[in-house]
């Protein structure tokens, strides 16, 4: 499975959210860290060339390139 960078709306525009998308659910993102998950068509796709991890506030964070 591969990791899918993604915002939703409302978040900050210089973070992002992480998930999967499961071959048996394939409409739906599903969050990493949440047991929980969000329809494809409602977030913004973020390519991860464009998206590093923060240690320090463990957080995504969107590259300005990007927004």
């Amino acid at each position: 499975m591969e990791t899918i960078y993604f915002q939703t709306k409302g978040i900050r525009p210089q973070y992002c959210e992480v998930g999967i998308i499961h071959k048996s659910d394939p409409e739906y993102i599903w969050y990493l860290d949440e047991p929980c998950k969000i329809l494809i068509s409602e977030v913004k796709i973020i390519p991860k060339e464009n998206v590093t991890y923060d240690k320090k506030s463990r957080s995504y964070l969107v590259h300005k390139s990007s927004l």
